[in-house]
This record gives C-alpha cells, sequence and structure tokens, in this order.
C-alpha cells in the first residue's frame, strides 16, 4: 500500500497539482504508515515537507471552527438556527435572513468582495457585509461572505475573537498543539508556503 500511495501523490506532485504531501494510515490507533513527500515551500527556498509539516486548513477552517462553535453555542442556547442574522438595522434585506442561511449559503450574499481592499481593519468587515444588497432569491451561491459574518456574530455573542474560542472550545480540549491561527515565527519553518491568491485577486480587481 505504501508504494500505491506515495506513487499517486508523486505523480500529482510532479503533474504540479500542490508542491507536497503528508499522508497517514492508522489502524486500531496505531500508526501503520506515514510519510511525507515534495517541498513545503519551494520559493524562494526548498525545504522539504516532513511528516510534521504544518498545513493551512484554508476553507476547513469553515467547517471545523466556524460550524463547530456555531454548533456549540446553539447547543449553549446562546443563539437558535432562525435567529437573525443581523441584530439591528431591519431595513436591510440580511436582518431578515436566518442564522442557518449563513451556514447554508442561502442568504443572497455574493460570493466574494475584495474586503482587503475596501477596508482599513477588520473591525469594519461585518458593517459592510450588513449594507452588501443582497440576491432575494433563496438559492445557494458558496459565499465567504457568509462565514465572516458568522465570525461577527460568534464572537459578539461569546465576547471573545474567533481565534481565541477556537484553542479554547475545540484545539485546546482535543490536545491539537499543531492547529491554531497565525502560527508564532519560531516555527516558521515547519509551516508549508500557501499560494499567492491575494496576488491573483488584486489584478483581477
Amino acid at each position: 500500500m505504501r508504494n500505491e500511495i506515495a506513487t499517486f501523490l508523486s505523480e500529482r506532485i510532479d503533474a504540479g497539482d500542490f508542491p507536497s504531501a503528508v499522508y497517514l494510515v492508522a489502524e486500531k490507533g496505531e500508526i501503520v504508515l506515514h510519510e511525507a513527500l515534495g517541498y513545503a515551500v519551494v520559493e524562494p527556498e526548498r525545504i522539504a515537507a516532513t511528516t510534521d509539516t504544518i498545513y493551512d486548513l484554508a476553507s476547513l477552517t469553515k467547517v471545523l471552527v466556524t460550524g463547530l462553535l456555531v454548533a456549540k453555542i446553539v447547543d449553549m442556547k446562546e443563539a437558535w438556527l432562525d435567529m437573525p442574522a443581523l441584530f439591528s438595522n431591519d431595513d436591510n434585506p440580511l436582518y431578515r435572513k436566518h442564522l442557518v442561511t449563513l451556514l447554508t449559503h442561502t442568504s443572497g450574499l455574493p460570493a466574494w468582495k475584495p474586503l482587503y481592499l475596501l477596508l482599513d481593519s477588520p473591525e469594519e468587515v461585518f458593517r459592510l457585509i450588513s449594507s452588501i444588497e443582497i440576491n432575494p432569491e433563496n438559492k445557494v451561491v458558496y459565499s465567504d461572505l457568509n462565514f465572516l459574518a458568522l465570525k461577527s456574530i460568534i464572537s459578539n455573542l461569546m465576547g471573545w475573537p474567533l481565534d481565541f474560542l477556537a484553542g479554547k472550545e475545540i484545539f485546546d480540549p482535543l490536545g491539537l498543539t499543531s492547529t491554531f491561527f497565525n502560527p508564532d515565527l519560531r516555527i516558521r519553518s515547519r509551516v508549508a508556503a500557501s499560494e499567492e491568491g491575494n496576488a491573483f485577486e488584486r489584478q483581477t480587481c
């Protein structure tokens, strides 16, 4: 099995699908296979991937952090799925949407906005999202804005930033010592480089 997995991943690395991969196979709590392939960093220097390389979870954060925290606050009766997506400004159509529409990408918000070009600080994100005209049709549009709005709602309800809550309520209880936001520079060599997405988006804008 090791050769089959390694061969498949090596082929995808050579094809340019991704620069590196780490795989782990366990059975009955025992690690059977664990191997790193390729380079965690390609530019400006090459750093080989290792079995403890840390990768960006990217949009999995929506499910593994934001979604779990929403489930927790609903379970704690701090929120409910049919509560308004906004707490004020009832003239805005988003106010008449429910929290569940943000979770299911049916709020009517557009798929994307270049917030880092439109705003001066993260504190302005929720205000801007609240002012965006929404599509009245109840259809699925995968949108980062839905989960950025949820991030603000969670922080307002719980009284702490999302990264702190993720550590306190999810990472620490599960013993996830290599899962966090904004890794310390001291472990930078363990962190795989991420794509240059913003440069592409800036050109698009």
